[in-house]
């Protein structure tokens, strides 16, 4: 549009009248008239005569020109930014900027506040700390003209097409501009709403939609200080204008400003409900159960005085309601239905960056989680493997690259690439670059979105529907596997010897020629019609997408519960799911009576067991979880004093953890885990594990059915297989974390190390369940079994399953687990901790106990003859056992330093490599003539290894180039050793 520009100033200034502007400086620009000559202007709608912008537009040629009120500088302004479509997540908030114009020289700046650093001191405090801490400028645009109101026009399209990146980030680059369409345009008297159609980067049509709003400053919100032992977003900032430690760093809760329409009232409906609009393309079949989880939280807002705080409305395309609210436009909030195959849902808000208020919320669901008949191995496997690990363990991993289980669960032919990208990563962390750009506007794309980086947290990503893609898999094998899948073994027998009968009773029936129906038929017959029993038939199970509803259903609901959480203000609590036991959480006291857990924000599995008499509960959440009912009434009361309700902190249905916690050392922190007796949980899910695999190729795989089948249905036992490992794991070294404050009931410590007995059964456990074969139950029939799905072309790797390469990794990865730096010295630490007197878990053994579990076969009968055929060592194990071998032999170098516990985790490995070797030595001897050729030469290997690595001096060179930053050890000729004590 800048040629248009030049050509009128070239033709002359015109003079604008100052009189209907009140400033001096508007003759200075070109006639507003000839300005906007061949503009449409664009109306206020609903019968409103006022507009927070004045827009004019030139649909044809996608120009658009804004003009900003008269006062524009004393206000404060809201954008909201959403990829609307075009993109997989098209409809996610894309973030927000909080903004004022400032004028200088005939040219305006928007600029986005300091909102971080802040004065609440004396005068010379505030001037300071404006002086030092500034706005920022995200761009500016030169003053086209002014309006006879008093107000400068500007070049919209310049300023959200042409600067599109500023706000979206790579998002808002486009290959071709001029192909820019303005495709929506609305004025209102506190917002407008404008989205463009222009191609992306790689030649896409996308829509990108801004939001702006005024912030009013005086809306009579009071902001709420935000308190460790209950969790909410918060809005933070310094304030340098105190001195004391506790008051310098403020933070805010983040919530909605609901009050009572009537005060008097002890039950009043608001002033101004939180009101959701459900979006028309989320499915009729499901909208019931989307409504319902949304209601959950009015029970709790009722128990603190507010009736239906929060309604719930249909937008319908068949019947136009609604249909002219935009799910973009910051004054309404919506539950979108994306259909992109995807298992995600986020429910993101947009908040007052000075006072935690929110503005705005938008929740998205996705349908790929209850489409999802098997999550990929190679891009599951690692997330459940990975679960817990922090940034001390992922710089390790960094180091020890072949310890990492996203490696060693990569295809082969994608290992070199995982490898490339884990190697940047650690460059970056080496370099003291931070590997993730925490200014990127876009959610959902780390871990992190949302919680660092930004004064007002968010919720930037949510994986609580990554995990319902695995119980919906799990559900959907159980339909395939019939009704008596879940029964215990001796009801299976019964029904077993009922089926043998039947089978018996049908034979004796073909040979008289009549069956026992036709007989009772006769007896019917003799009846009198007074006589005759109505059929009393059960009403047939309403199914959604191939599954129950009554068991889909819930789901959404604790979906959308979980996400409706977020938008107002929880964060997740990751300790929720530890506050009954399977016991309770599975009998006629809690089912259908309460939340089987502390809270919905937490990621909990579908409870699902093997009938043995117990009555089965919930499947799901089905209410508000007790937490939650704490934490609205903290967030949300009208009392002064909020002492009373932090005090009920040492409750045990109120624990709590959340995102940053799942790293630390809490084993009740965690993802995914469920019950106050997570081994009890994770033996029951073993036994179905059994279950399954005893009837993948008799009764899931049916006639007809490809033998993929068979593979997917393994690889989801594989997965539930790995959660347990990896929950159990994480019990090893673990303390309990208690964010209770001195002067608390009960007056919990900080740090309760984990009993060391309750330590020994989760490693068994691990030891048990991963490292033994029987626990993989393979056999020939089955691996001639496990192929491919041909249908998916160059895809779907290996026509035959690669069963050594999928069970080390399994055993590799839970390896890691166990043995990773950080497990180690938090075992060590631990030892700290408790009283000399008292029993506890250490180090040496842990290690011993590893190493007796993996190298178990040492202490065969070698009185046997052993074969190729049948050898000592199954091959499964001999490559356990090399891997266990690399660990301990890394675990003695000199690169393993960074922790205080080095040198004692390397003294030990050092113990444990000599035991082996004489082990592994007097075997080899004792067994010469009885030893298999295949276990001869591993023990044989084995021992070389290790006395190279007791015996030869290691050499710490700098990096080769494919070491990934590795020192490593040269043994034998190769090697120019050092003697020891000598200088570089």
């Amino acid at each position: 549009m800048a040629w248009r520009w030049l050509a009128i100033w070239c033709a002359g200034l015109m003079t604008v009248a100052c009189g209907s502007t009140g400033l001096a400086w508007a003759e200075d620009y070109p006639a507003f008239d000839k300005v906007i000559e061949g503009y449409k202007k664009i109306e206020p709608t609903n019968d409103e005569t006022q507009s927070l912008y004045t827009l004019y537009i030139k649909e044809n040629e996608g120009e658009l020109l804004i003009e900003l009120p008269k006062n524009y500088a004393t206000k404060n302004y809201f954008i909201g930014l959403t990829v609307a479509s075009g993109q997989l997540y098209a409809g996610l908030q894309a973030g927000d900027f909080y903004v004022q114009w400032r004028e200088y020289n005939k040219r305006l700046a928007l600029i986005a506040p300091n909102t971080q650093i802040r004065s609440g001191g004396d005068k010379e405090s505030k001037d300071s700390v404006d002086r030092l801490f500034t706005g920022r400028v995200l761009l500016d645009l030169p003053i086209l003209t002014v309006s006879p109101r008093g107000g400068p026009v500007i070049d919209g399209d310049q300023m959200l097409v042409a600067n599109a990146s500023v706000f979206f980030g790579s998002d808002g680059r486009s290959s071709n501009a001029r192909l820019a369409k303005i495709i929506k345009s609305k004025v209102f008297p506190q917002n407008i709403e404008l989205a463009f159609e222009l191609p992306n980067s790689r030649g896409n049509l996308q829509t990108l939609y801004y939001s702006i709003s005024e912030i009013p400053q005086n809306t009579g919100y009071t902001p709420r200080v935000a308190d460790q032992r209950i969790g909410y977003f918060t809005t933070s900032y310094s304030d340098f204008g105190k001195y004391k430690k506790d008051e310098v760093d403020i933070h805010f809760i983040n919530r909605w400003h609901l009050q009572k329409r009537d005060p008097s009232l002890q039950i009043s409906p608001p002033v101004e409900p939180i009101k959701f609009y459900i979006e028309h393309t989320t499915p009729v079949r499901y909208r019931r159960w989307v409504k319902q989880g949304v209601l959950f939280w009015n029970e709790a807002f009722e128990k603190i005085g507010i009736s239906d705080a929060i309604e719930v409305v249909y937008q319908d395309k068949s019947t136009k309601e609604n249909m002219e609210k935009d799910p973009e436009d910051v004054r309404y909030n919506f539950v979108r239905w994306l259909n992109n195959n995807e298992g995600t849902a986020i429910g993101p808000s947009r908040v007052h960056p000075e006072t935690g208020q929110i503005l705005d919320a938008d929740i998205i669901l996705t349908d790929g989680w209850i489409r999802h008949y098997n999550e990929n191995f190679a891009d599951y496997m690692p997330l459940l493997a990975m679960e817990g690990m922090g940034p001390e363990t992922l710089a390790w991993l960094g180091e020890h690259p072949n310890w990492d289980p996203r490696v060693r669960f990569s295809e082969p032919s994608q290992r070199q690439k995982v490898l490339t990208q884990l190697r940047t990563r650690q460059a970056e962390r080496a370099s003291g670059l931070d590997a993730t750009d925490w200014s990127t506007k876009l959610m959902g794309d780390h871990p992190l979105d949302g919680l660092v980086g930004r004064t007002s947290q968010v919720n930037g990503l949510c994986l609580a529907a990554t995990g319902r893609k695995l119980d919906t898999s799990i559900m959907r094998m159980l339909i395939a596997l019939g009704p008596d899948a879940l029964l215990a073994d001796t009801d299976e027998k019964e029904k077993e010897t009922e089926r043998k009968e039947g089978d018996e009773q049908g034979d004796a029936q073909a040979k008289t020629g009549k069956t026992e129906d036709a007989s009772a038929e006769d007896k019917k017959g003799d009846e009198k019609p007074s006589e005759k029993k109505p059929d009393a038939k059960e009403p047939e199970e309403s199914m959604l997408d191939g599954m129950p509803e009554s068991f889909i259903g819930p789901l959404i609901a604790d979906l959308v519960a979980h996400e409706v959480g977020h938008t107002l203000g929880l964060r997740h609590n990751f300790k929720a799911s530890s506050i009954y036991s399977l016991k309770q959480i599975n009998s006629a006291e809690v089912k259908d009576r309460k939340a089987m857990a502390g809270s919905v924000m937490d990621y909990l599995p579908i409870n699902l067991r093997i009938k043995e008499g117990d009555e089965q509960g919930n499947f799901t959440m089905i209410n508000l979880g007790p937490y939650d009912f704490w934490a609205i009434e903290y967030g949300y009361t009208f009392e002064k004093d909020l002492s009373k309700i932090l005090s009920r902190v040492s409750e045990p249905e109120l624990q709590f953890a959340t995102d940053e916690d799942t790293t630390g050392p809490d084993p009740l922190a965690r993802r995914y885990d469920f019950s106050a007796e997570p081994l009890k949980y994770a033996q029951e899910q073993a036994r179905l594990i059994e279950r399954f695999r005893k009837k993948l190729m008799t009764d899931y795989v049916q006639d007809g059915d490809s033998w993929t089948k068979a593979r997917d249905g393994f690889e989801l036992t594989l997965n539930l297989q790995m959660k347990n490992t990896s929950m159990m794991a994480n019990w090893v070294g673990s303390s309990y974390i208690n964010r209770d404050k001195k002067g608390d009931p009960k007056e919990r410590l900080p740090i309760e190390v984990v009993a060391a007995d309750r330590q020994r059964e989760a490693l068994k456990f691990v030891l048990e369940s991963t490292f033994r074969d029987e626990a993989y139950a393979l056999s020939p029939e089955l691996l001639a079994r496990l192929t491919k799905d041909f249908m998916s072309g160059f895809g779907g790797g290996d026509p035959a399953w690669p069963v050594h390469d999928r069970i080390l990794a399994m055993q590799a990865s839970a390896l890691t687990m166990l043995m990773n730096a950080t497990t180690l010295r938090r075992v060590y630490d631990n030892e700290s901790r408790i009283p000399s007197d008292q029993d506890a878990f250490a180090l040496p053994e842990l290690l011993g106990s590893i190493s007796s579990e993996i190298w178990s076969e040492l202490d065969s009968d070698l009185s046997k003859q052993f074969s190729s055929r049948n050898p000592m060592i199954s091959s499964l194990r001999r490559n356990l056992q090399r891997e266990h071998l690399d660990r301990l032999i890394d675990l003695t170098m000199p690169s393993n330093g960074a922790s205080a516990a080095y040198k004692a985790i390397s003294n030990l490995c050092v113990m444990e490599l000599h035991g082996l070797k004489k082990s592994i030595d007097q075997d080899l001897e004792a067994g010469d003539k009885s030893l298999d050729p295949y276990t001869k030469a591993h023990l044989f290997e084995a021992s070389q290894r290790i006395g190279k690595a007791l015996d030869a001096d290691y050499i710490y060179n700098q990096p080769a180039p494919n070491s990934f930053g590795i020192p490593f050890l040269l043994f034998g000729e190769g090697a120019e050793a050092k003697p020891s004590g000598s200088n570089p």
